[in-house]
């Protein structure tokens, strides 16, 4: 997978602003639960102070503390709270056994200076109210009278950390003293702790997920660009009636389809133009150039021997030659890019026509050494005349382009169910930047184009698109260190 994918970005954006999202819920999420969590404490912690602050201090009631928690909370209450009562002089009046030892008062909630109703002194700390009944203080008031209301201060709350350990406490005061209540956040912290573990645990799961997501968001969104790109990688010169199928696409897809196929339309067109031209000028000249070529062979006959008239005839006869294989080849050409290139197709000695070719060799170029490795009767399917062409224009190549006394070599054998046949030679190496274009029309490697070397720079198109023709592959397999391979692939028949 590359790293500039289009897919993987969009997957890993999708990821990063998913897990930020996740993140930042959590972050609040937590927040909600620990507002949420200190609010159900208060809550309870108020109730307790309040139901305590506004019971009458009678009989020392605060023994009972535990006793009350145990039924409204169950034996383990007894662990979580504790009790601590003080009075205005700062004398502690009780304690329950569970109040943390470590917790001083001045980290306890801080509450209002007490109290100073009517008839309530300075000199008199006993709440006047208290000695309207009579009755010690041993007892309860009589049950057809309700007990007396106690004003409270506060309450106000606070948050201890002693030690390892923390404790929310609310601080409470009546007429007669100041209420604490202390409750042990262990049991909070353990239930935030273990909702904090889950999320870390189900977090890069859900990241997982979320950036499979994203793979197949990104891999549907992108659906309309692998067609795009599937069908452009089959049109050639032979397919450019292809068009892009524009089903299931989006808007913004189908726009785009919409000009590519209005593209192709148009390159269909030209090249269908270029083509007709091409074959039609061919065509039309075959005519003429086979009549001046017979009246300038008359003509050559009829001039006195070795006199001027006759050497410029002759001249004349191998420029119209040239215009006549050159037309030929114009007109193959436009054959093959039309697909109307009409094959005969018989079973050939691709073994015996190199052999030939051989012969040729050893005739026009006896100062070139001649290496041959060619297994007999190796038969492909293919039209005898354009497939000798294309051997032909392959092997006058390698003459021509070769160096003084250099070699070339032939090389037939069977690949498989193909026939391969190696084509090297010695001579100038061919640039990188040339290679890749070796096979274009008219272009040669010398960018002179003088006639030290005959040609016309058609020779290797032409035998490419024979071989096309058959089902086959011709191309330069390399050139380096002096020396060229030129390869071509056949079916075997």
């Amino acid at each position: 997978m590359k790293a500039n994918s289009f897919r993987l970005k969009i997957a890993l954006l999708t990821l990063l602003l998913s897990g930020g999202v996740l993140l930042l819920f959590g972050f609040l999420f937590m927040s909600v639960i620990n507002r949420t969590g200190y609010e159900r404490i208060d809550r309870d912690l108020r109730i307790l102070a309040e139901f305590q602050a506004r019971r009458p201090p009678i009989n020392e009631h605060w023994g009972h503390f535990e006793e009350a928690l145990s039924n409204l909370y169950g034996d383990d209450a007894r662990k979580q709270f504790s009790l601590k009562v003080i009075s205005f002089g700062g004398e502690p009046k009780y304690a329950s056994p569970g109040w943390p030892a470590n917790l001083p008062n001045n980290l306890l909630p801080a509450l209002e200076p007490e109290l100073h109703p009517a008839g309530f002194s300075e000199n008199n700390r006993e709440p006047p109210m208290l000695s309207r009944f009579p009755i010690p203080f041993n007892d309860y008031p009589p049950m057809h009278m309700p007990p007396p209301r106690m004003r409270i201060r506060g309450p106000v709350f606070s948050t201890a950390h002693i030690g390892r350990g923390s404790w929310r406490v609310v601080g409470i005061g009546n007429e007669a003293v100041n209420i604490f209540i202390a409750m042990n956040l262990a049991v909070f912290f353990a239930e935030a702790h273990r909702f904090v573990n889950f999320f870390l645990i189900a977090l890069p799961a859900a990241l997982l997920l979320l950036g499979c997501g994203g793979w197949l968001i990104a891999q549907r969104a992108l659906r309309p660009v692998k067609i795009i790109a599937q069908t452009a990688e089959k049109i050639t010169t032979r397919e450019l009636d292809r068009r892009i199928p524009a089903t299931y696409a989006d808007r913004e897809f189908s726009r785009l389809i919409d000009v590519i196929n209005g593209m192709l339309a148009r390159l269909e067109k030209s090249y269908q133009q270029a083509v007709r031209f091409s074959g039609d000028a061919a065509h039309e000249l075959k005519t003429p150039l086979t009549i001046l070529q017979g009246e300038l062979e008359n003509a050559l006959q009829e001039a006195p021997a070795d006199s001027e008239a006759q050497r410029r005839y002759g001249e004349l006869i191998e420029e119209v030659q040239r215009l006549v294989a050159i037309t030929r080849k114009l007109l193959l050409l436009a054959q093959a890019d039309s697909g109307e290139m009409k094959l005969n197709l018989e079973p050939f000695c691709l073994s015996s026509a190199l052999e030939n070719m051989c012969e040729d060799i050893a005739a026009l170029a006896p100062n070139l050494a001649l290496q041959k490795e060619i297994e007999p009767d190796l038969h492909v399917m293919a039209d005898a005349d354009l497939m000798n062409q294309a051997l032909h224009n392959l092997v006058s190549n390698a003459v021509k382009y070769n160096r003084k006394n250099g070699w070339i070599k032939l090389s037939l054998k069977p690949e498989g169910t193909l026939i391969k046949l190696s084509l090297s030679n010695t001579g100038e190496e061919i640039p990188p930047y040339d290679q890749e274009r070796i096979f274009e029309r008219f272009y040669r490697v010398s960018k002179a184009r003088d006639r030290a070397v005959d040609g016309t720079g058609l020779g290797l198109s032409l035998a490419r698109e024979i071989v096309l023709a058959h089902k086959g592959e011709l191309f330069l397999e390399s050139s380096q260190n002096g020396v060229t391979v030129f390869t071509m692939r056949l079916a075997a028949a």
